[in-house]
Parts: C-alpha cells; structure tokens; sequence
C-alpha cells in the first residue's frame, strides 16, 4: 500500500491543513503572559555558561523536570524575541507544525500510506485539545515534548529500515532531549517496544535488547525523579488506582473529539448527568459537541469496520491493537492523578486515535466518508474552541496580567531597587495569575522587588519593622 506524492502536491497539503489549525487557534498571539509564564521567565535567564548548567539541574520548587521545554525554551524565546509573547507563540506554532509533519512522515513509515499520514495529521493539528498548550506559553512543553518524541521515533525507525548504528545513537541523543522536555517520554520505549514486538513481529528477548538503553534511560529518569522531585501533598495530586483511573481514561478519549474539558467538571456524581444550571445554559454546545464526537465515531470507526469486514478486505488487527496501545500508553503517566485532568496531556496519546481513524477510513477506501468526517470535526473543534475563549479561566488570567502589566508600567516606568509595589487585587485567582512576585521582576527585570496585592498585608509586615519605600499603585477611575 504504498503512496507516492509530488513536492508540489505534498507542500499544498500541508499548507491546507497549516491553514486550517491557525485559523481555528489565531488569536493566541494576542494573549499575554500570565501564571506560570512569569516564573519560567524567571528562571530562564543565563549571563554565563555555570549559569546556564543550572538549568538542567533538579530543583525544589518545581515538580517537574524539563530544562529543555521551559527552561531552554524560555531563555531562547527571551533572546530571540525579548519580552514580547506573541514570539513565544510563532515558536509554538513552529513546533506544533513540524511535529505535525514528523507524524504524517512516521505514520507513512509505520502503513505505507501517506494519506492516513496527512489524515492522522489533520485530526491532530485541528484538534481542540491543543487549546491550553497554545494558550499558556508555559504548557507549550506537551508540544515541544511531542517534537522530540517524534524525532525519535522517525530516527529509531530510520535505524531498522537502514540498519546503520548513527541513525541508532541519534534515536538515543533525541530521546535524552524528548526526557529532559515531558515526562511522557517514558512511554517512548513502552510503545516502541511494544511496536517492535507486536507489529513487526521481533521475539520478546530481541525486543528488550533493541529497547535496552531507552529504558535504562527512562529507569534511571523515573529513579532521579522520585528521589529528587517530591509530589504536593495535596487533593489535585493525590495518586489513585481505584475506579477513577477508569473514569479519567474515559473522559481523555472523550476529549480527543473535541468534547469540551469543562464537561468533566460539570458532571455531578457519575459519567452522564450534568450540573442542571450549566446544562440550562450551555445544552446548545453539549447537545452539538456529542452529536458531532457520535457521528465521528460512527463515520469514522465504525462504518469502516463494518464495510472492511462485510468485503472480507484485510484488517491489521496488530496494528489496530498498537493504535490503541499508543492512546493508553501515552496518557498512562497522568492517569493516576484523576484530580489532576487536562486537555494539553493528550498532545502526545491522542496521535494513537486519530492513527486508528484515519487507517480505517482509508483503508476501506470510502472516500464518500472523508468530507463529512472532517467537516463534522472541523465544526465540533470549532464550536469547542469558541467555548473556550468566552469560559476559559486563561483567558482572564491573561487579560488580567497585561493590564497589570500595562498599569504599573505606565504609572511606574522604572523603580529603584529593593523597593514595593502596591497593586490592589480583588480576588485569589487575580494573585495567581500574578504568580506572586514574579510578574514584577519579569516586567522590570529586578529581582530585588517585591509587591503586595492586600493593604491589609501590607500593614501588618510594616507593624513587624517592614522598612522599605513603597510605591502604591492608584487606578485613574
């Protein structure tokens, strides 16, 4: 089955479907930093090499490990586009479009059929599940992650088509980078290994030997990480094994058709029945997005199976079974935090269900069907994404901490030194979204600043012999 395109005919697909995603996810160049941007920011900055090794060391105030999707990410986007977040952004897109190629390019490796490459990779790229790693500069490390993962893939696979050992070290070089991205790249050797063993059909021994230095390289990260890394002990992390890791799967496959994140919150009690006062005002999006992830299903799963089995045409349940091991695989490391759910960690583990759609529908070779499936898609992506940038909390945030921004800077243009800012928040969430001190010494690149939200803070560390000049910040309205 094996598909031959020009130069030309490839670019003008690609455009198409570039097209497409940056007309659904556009208007992020307009939004600020905010939250957890302002901390990375921070920490990203480097005048020497001793200072920039820093960077790939464990830290204690940081639950995770990714020197090279935040840390290396922020310190090149600041040289490169200052402090200017649509810069950021252009840097997301960029790997958000090459990883989509990397997919349509594995995907053709794996089938031999670049049309379900460029297939998986329109449900990928359009899909609403990328709205929080887009959104917030400071997620966009599922995506950078993503890339690298890919890289490796497409190299590691290179390496069993040419039998050469450079495409094998490189594979393992990548995949030390795909590591110190997102701590999903430890399902890289869990779906490669499973791959190698099942699909292309290598004795288990054979399997474990190819794979041996991938998971020698994931034990030794996962042994670093527990050691070094401590969990919060709070409710958003706490670990469960119970019926939840169940539930938190189910709504992770919901969410790859584009059924809204915040449908999850709103259930009361089980899998089906809404909070009554968002379902009154939001049953227009519930009863379009279910219909729309239905007829998906149907059209895209369904209908071929039915008709590749009543043809009695070849079906490579192997790889079926791989499509699905990707999915489950790849979401497995935050299954166990069922409090903890977000859109954003399906960048990697949703390729494995839209790897299986688009293999069923082409190869049932109804082409009758492609149409309506990507019209429906493009419609429920669409109707999602709208929903979000009305409700979503990001979208405040973000207004939130350019106008902060804006503020102070224009009411305070440059500030000595060791000196604090007054600048009265209403509420908790408006404090987040300032990440404490951190949005001031982004905005003026001092450190030794500080600010309070509260007056009523503020009294009470001068009452304790707080003695520093203070500057408070006093809306013109």
């Amino acid at each position: 089955m094996i598909e031959r395109l020009s130069s030309k005919t490839f670019a003008i697909l690609i455009l198409i479907i570039f097209f497409i995603s940056f007309a659904l996810y556009h208007s992020s160049l307009n939004y600020y930093f905010f939250q957890d941007d302002f901390f990375e920011i921070n920490i990203s900055k480097a005048q020497n090499l001793g200072q920039y090794l820093e960077f790939f060391k464990f830290r204690d105030d940081i639950i995770a490990y990714r020197p090279i999707s935040l840390q290396n990410y922020f310190f090149l986007s600041l040289k490169i586009f200052g402090f200017d977040p649509s810069g950021f952004r252009v840097l997301t897109f960029a790997l958000l479009f090459s990883s989509a190629i990397l997919l349509i390019v594995l995907v053709k490796k794996i089938t031999g059929n670049i049309w379900i490459g460029f297939l998986s990779a329109f449900f990928w790229l359009t899909s609403s599940i990328h709205f929080m790693a887009i959104t917030w500069i400071a997620a966009a490390y599922n995506i950078t992650g993503t890339f690298f993962w890919l890289l490796t893939s497409l190299l590691f696979l290179k390496f069993l088509e040419r039998k050469r050992i450079i495409f094998y070290a490189l594979s393992l070089i990548v995949f030390l980078i795909t590591i110190g991205s997102f701590e999903f790249s430890v399902t890289w050797p869990v779906i490669f290994g499973f791959y190698y063993f099942l699909v292309l059909g290598n004795s288990l021994m054979k399997s474990l030997k190819i794979l041996a230095p991938f998971i020698l390289v994931s034990f030794i990260y996962i042994i670093l990480r527990l050691f070094f890394i401590k969990i919060p002990q709070i409710t958003e992390y706490q670990l469960s094994f119970n019926q939840e890791l169940i539930k938190a799967l189910l709504w992770y496959f919901l969410w790859t058709f584009n059924i809204p994140e915040e449908f999850k919150k709103q259930v009361v009690n089980n899998l089906i029945v809404f909070n009554s006062k968002f379902l009154l005002e939001f049953w227009p999006l519930v009863v379009k997005n279910f219909i729309g992830a239905i007829w998906i299903v149907a059209l895209g799963i369904g209908l071929p199976i039915f008709y590749l089995l009543k043809q009695r045409l070849h079906l490579n349940i192997r790889l079926l079974t791989f499509a699905l091991f990707w999915f489950v695989a790849g979401i497995s490391p935050v299954l166990i935090l069922p409090n903890h759910t977000f859109t954003m960690y399906l960048t990697l583990s949703s390729m494995g269900i839209y790897f299986l759609i688009a293999y069923l529908v082409i190869l049932s070779r109804n082409s009758f069907m492609v149409i309506p499936i990507l019209l429906i898609w493009i419609f429920t992506s669409y109707t999602t994404l709208s929903f979000y940038k009305i409700n979503s909390w990001m979208i405040e945030a973000q207004k939130t901490a350019r106008e902060a921004s804006t503020n102070l800077k224009r009411s305070f243009p440059t500030l000595p030194s060791d000196s604090v800012i007054l600048y009265p928040l209403n509420s908790r969430w408006e404090r987040q979204t300032l990440s404490g001190d951190a949005a001031i010494w982004a905005i003026y690149h001092d450190p030794t600043l500080s600010i309070y939200y509260n007056k009523g803070e503020l009294l009470v560390d001068f009452r304790k012999g707080f003695n520093k000049q203070v500057y408070i910040y006093i809306p013109n309205d």
